[in-house]
């Protein structure tokens, strides 16, 4: 049987009569078809008052540490591990400021001291000779034996004496810094966020090998558009919620938290400002990175304004640089999707707010705006 033959039986048993060419038939049906669409009314915005920005959580302090001279490593700092027993710090322990977290070879720096030690013995007894020297030619320009030159000369060279005397005691109190610098320690007390080193290693002065972070209390760092940080000040109250860790005691937990720092300028590339919040952290359950959602009450714009989903704006077919929406009029669960040119506001959280181009309570399409076109059939689904 040909292939003509069996789409011919298969529409005479289900009873459907389908001409030929009915591939270009069956695409005409189909899209003709409405697309399936979700849609918004437009609001006032101050019914988005209750903004939502996502942020992180960021230590109190944070410290990156690095050794001031090179060398080996040969020690990392010690803690009591859970079972009882001591181990090398690790990510996440805490430590006490003062403790001792690394130290590299200090065989070579210890020989710098000694030996500047040994300069400043030479340099003392060269002092004690040249002084001597001076005493006597002293006495003996007092009884005209020596000519005023060459007391001058005894006169220099007790002074060179005296400065390299010095220079000597510089060059030990630096060579007993750099051995110092062979142990780095806590500046304060903290968690270790991160570990870059291992006992053998190779480090160079100025590479960081820990970062230290004082967690017993968190930022919350979130960035707001303009329209909203004129209404912030610091001590505004903000609703932080966090979530996103499984392993967290904290997740999805809501802080009660109040506006700490206000960025005096914008960001070059997002033009939004960054505004953070402190939160105490005593039992450590907030960690640093942990995403947050942040609650704002002060957004409210103007009652006369207008905002939409951001989901719903489309780039304007007839201007690139312009935006538009999809509307679906009247309130039925079919309808045509048509295009409508709109001005844009600030944004606000997860809307925007329109100037010009669109009515209160209009539907916009949010989910499928890219699947419909101009006049598209559509159909509402919840």
């Amino acid at each position: 049987m040909t292939h003509i033959h069996v789409a011919v039986a298969a529409t005479a048993l289900f009873g459907i009569t389908v001409p030929l060419g009915c591939s270009s038939h069956a695409e005409s049906i189909a899209s003709k078809r409405p697309i399936p669409v979700k849609v918004k009314p437009v609001v006032a915005s101050g019914d988005v008052a209750l903004a939502r920005y996502s942020g992180l959580l960021e230590p109190a302090a944070r410290v990156d540490l690095a050794f001031r001279v090179g060398g080996y490593v040969e020690m990392l700092g010690q803690v009591t591990g859970d079972n009882g027993k001591r181990r090398a710090l690790e990510e996440g322990d805490f430590v006490e400021q003062g403790s001792v977290l690394s130290r590299i070879r200090s065989a070579d720096y210890a020989q710098k001291v000694a030996t500047a030690r040994a300069g400043i013995s030479q340099a003392h007894a060269e002092v004690t000779l040249a002084d001597a020297e001076l005493g006597r030619a002293r006495k003996l320009f007092e009884s005209s034996s020596i000519s005023k030159s060459e007391l001058d000369a005894k006169l220099a060279r007790s002074d060179s004496a005296h400065a390299n005397l010095e220079a000597a005691s510089a060059r030990a109190g630096e060579a007993g810094v750099a051995l110092e610098d062979t142990v780095l320690k806590a500046p304060m007390s903290g968690v270790i966020l991160s570990r870059e080193l291992e006992i053998g290693t190779l480090v160079s002065p100025g590479r960081v090998v820990l970062t230290l972070a004082d967690i017993s209390s968190v930022k919350a760092k979130f960035a707001v558009p303009e329209a909203l940080v004129e209404k912030l000040s610091v001590g505004s109250p903000l609703s932080v919620q966090v979530g996103g860790e499984r392993d967290s005691k904290a997740a999805g937990r809501v802080f009660d938290a109040r506006v700490t720092r206000i960025a005096p300028s914008a960001d070059s590339k997002g033009r939004v400002f960054s505004i953070e919040a402190a939160l105490p952290n005593p039992n450590g359950t907030l960690r640093p990175g942990s995403v947050i959602s942040v609650r704002v009450p002060e957004a409210t714009l103007s009652q006369t304004s207008l905002s939409v989903p951001l989901s719903a704006i489309v780039r304007a077919p007839r201007d690139p640089r312009g935006f538009s929406v999809f509307v679906i009029d009247g309130d039925g669960p079919r309808g045509k999707a048509r295009i409508q040119d709109v001005a844009l506001g600030e944004v606000l959280g997860n809307a925007v707010t329109v100037e010009r181009g669109l009515d209160l309570g209009q539907r916009v399409v949010t989910v499928g705006a890219t699947l419909i076109q101009d006049g598209s059939d559509a159909v509402v689904i919840p």
